[in-house]
């Protein structure tokens, strides 16, 4: 029976191998997965730093604002207030021309079907004319 023999040692040898792979590639993606886990780690504390600055500001802002004069505030709303109204006259002038455009196409159609029936007159006098013209001789 040496040939089972030899094959079993076969199979050991293979299997050997095999685990030493897996170990390879089980470090491989140890080492793969801390890097990756240290890269989130420092961008999380990179945005949380970040987000910290940008909160700050935001609150100097809201401050700075509640500590401006009403008057300034009064402008602004004016200034709104002034916006609001351009928009208005501008929606009110977009529909107008909006209406002016519709009309002068209108307007075309009328005049196409006016200078068709003015060619078609035009020829039935001629005919007529030649025809009267025809009957006079």
């Amino acid at each position: 029976k040496p040939s089972s023999s030899s094959s079993l040692e076969q199979q050991i040898l293979s299997l050997e191998r095999q685990r030493r792979e897996l170990l390879e590639v089980n470090k491989q993606w140890d080492h793969q997965f801390r890097s990756m886990k240290q890269l989130y780690e420092k961008q999380l504390t990179e945005m949380k730093a970040k987000l910290d600055v940008s909160e700050r500001r935001v609150s100097e802002l809201e401050q700075e604002q509640h500590r401006q004069h009403p008057e300034e505030q009064r402008w602004r709303a004016l200034g709104r207030e002034r916006l609001l109204q351009e928009k208005k006259d501008t929606e009110v002038l977009t529909e107008a021309l909006h209406e002016m455009r519709e009309e002068n196409r209108l307007l075309k159609q009328k005049n196409a079907s006016m200078t068709r029936k003015k060619e078609h007159y035009e020829s039935e006098i001629s005919r007529l004319n030649k025809v009267g013209a025809g009957v006079s001789c």
